[in-house]
């Protein structure tokens, strides 16, 4: 840089001394950089102004703004440089706190926009899915079994299903997932999860885990949960891809000070709790680049191929619900490690029951069906259901229609199946029309929506079941048998009170 300066200006071996003693304070990367500023400052008409860092004594990087004028001798050639040096630091800070709260604002309002996209998609989606999967199972109930018909509408079954899953999925990276929670020990819930995890994981990973024998328990769902631990170790063994490689995982408590601020995800996430379940999973694969955290929780992100799935987003849809975090650590080819954070509780988990073979409701067949949808295919498909388990249907297009039949029709309706969305009057709004004519009468809310989704909020009446769209035959026999037993358990529960 001096014999560059020298070349352009005349000066003294004091000037030499001096000139170097700053360059050598100039941060290494900026050198060139302020070289060339001061060149076109020198050899312009209006002087110069610069920006860069220099390294500060105290071992700290500091912010300079530079700018001056060149003096120049009879002949216009340059001969002296006059400037301020400024330092800045503080308002270059300020630009980066902006920029990353704009960057995290940003970030807030995608996932904003994608959550209400996907919500509204899932929804119709399910209602469509509703008409197929339910002409479907008629068709199949009419044909001979073991013939080939009969097997392509099962496989189309099969699909259709699946295509409903991930309709849930969808819902689940939402934080539109069940909300149904108990005291869990969530190591207890990562030990049952091990044997499911070495059947699908690749022979050439080892998993190693590192849980303790009790604790800690935290208020949740454990098949959420145990879908966290399934999607997290699966994106694990797809970074090491067909190499040998490790998985660890291990569970510990942890304060909230222990928590990384850094790669934290919601974005704007902060502690409020005493203590953290700390879920780990560490994979020896190939890491991840530096461009891509912020897009590893968006629907369908892969650094791989595009279409990947929904691991990772529906794993931070959980975590959501539970008022938890994830945080991620990783550098390219070195492996990542993912942490899951959840509040621990401070109730005990209950001892684990064998699962009872669930019995079916005993259901009194016949009577009228009062049918509340919007969507004229789907009411056609649930028609034809009620009829086949032996119900008679009234049709209704909307709420403000419903409760005009239902207040002529009353005494033959045994049952209402009402949607939730739905234009001039909600199930919500039309629930409470109908209750004011009859209070208790059984009513089946219906919606696309997820239940916790659905069933949140304080509302005047509440209908005694949720039927979550698409539903089956049998799911859709098992509400309205549930429906009428609570109607009648509150006719039994109010004649005990009145004798």
């Amino acid at each position: 840089m001096r014999k560059r300066l020298a070349s352009l200006l005349r000066l003294t071996a004091n000037d030499h001394i001096l000139i170097d003693a700053w360059q050598n304070g100039i941060h290494l990367e900026d050198r060139n950089l302020v070289l060339e500023d001061f060149r076109a400052g020198i050899l312009g008409e209006k002087g110069y102004n610069t920006e860069f860092r220099i390294d500060h004594p105290d071992g700290k990087i500091r912010y300079i703004k530079a700018d001056g004028i060149v003096i120049r001798d009879m002949d216009g050639k340059p001969s002296r440089m006059i400037g301020l040096n400024r330092d800045i630091t503080e308002r270059k800070q300020m630009e980066g706190d902006k920029e990353k709260l704009e960057a995290q604002n940003l970030q807030l309002q995608k996932t904003e926009s994608l959550g209400r996209m996907a919500g509204a998609i899932a929804h119709h989606f399910n209602n469509q899915l509703g008409v197929v999967i339910g002409n479907l199972e008629m068709a199949i109930d009419v044909l001979p079994q073991g013939a080939e018909p009969a097997d392509m509408l099962t496989a189309s079954m099969q699909a259709a299903w699946k295509a409903a899953e991930m309709s849930g999925l969808m819902l689940t990276y939402l934080g539109q997932s069940s909300d149904e929670r108990e005291p869990l020990d969530i190591s207890e819930t990562c030990q049952r999860s091990l044997s499911i995890l070495q059947a699908v994981i690749p022979g050439k990973v080892a998993l190693e885990t590192a849980l303790p024998s009790h604790g800690p328990i935290i208020m949740a769902n454990a098949n959420l949960i145990q879908q966290v631990i399934s999607n997290l170790a699966t994106n694990a063994w797809e970074a090491i891809d067909k190499k040998q490689g490790v998985i660890h995982l291990s569970i510990k408590t942890v304060s909230p000070t222990e928590i990384p601020a850094t790669h934290r995800f919601p974005i704007g996430w902060q502690p409020q709790d005493s203590a953290y379940a700390c879920l780990e999973v560490t994979d020896t694969g190939s890491g991840i680049a530096a461009g891509d955290f912020d897009k590893l929780f968006d629907p369908f992100f892969s650094s791989k191929f595009s279409g990947r799935g929904l691991g990772l987003p529906v794993v931070l849809g959980i975590i959501k619900v539970y008022g938890g975090a994830v945080t991620v650590e990783s550098e390219p080819g070195r492996g990542s490690t993912f942490r899951v954070f959840l509040p621990v509780s401070a109730e005990e988990a209950a001892p684990r029951q064998p699962d009872e073979a669930s019995q079916d409701p005993e259901m009194e067949r016949g009577g009228t069906v009062l049918l509340v949808d919007d969507e004229e295919m789907l009411r056609a498909t649930a028609t034809a259901m009620l009829k086949s388990l032996g119900f008679s249907v009234l049709e209704a297009k909307d709420g403000v229609e419903a409760v005009e039949m239902f207040r002529e029709r009353r005494d033959e309706i045994r049952c209402v199946i009402c949607d939730l969305t739905m234009p001039r009057m909600n199930g919500w709004e039309t629930l409470t029309a109908l209750r004011k004519l009859a209070p208790d009468f059984p009513v089946i809310l219906a919606s696309g929506y997820d239940k916790a989704h659905v069933m949140s909020g304080d509302h005047p009446e509440w209908p005694q079941v949720f039927l979550g769209k698409p539903y089956r035959l049998k799911g859709l026999s098992d509400a309205i048998s549930e429906a009428l037993i609570k109607q009648n358990e509150m006719k039994s529960s109010m004649k005990r009170t009145s004798s």
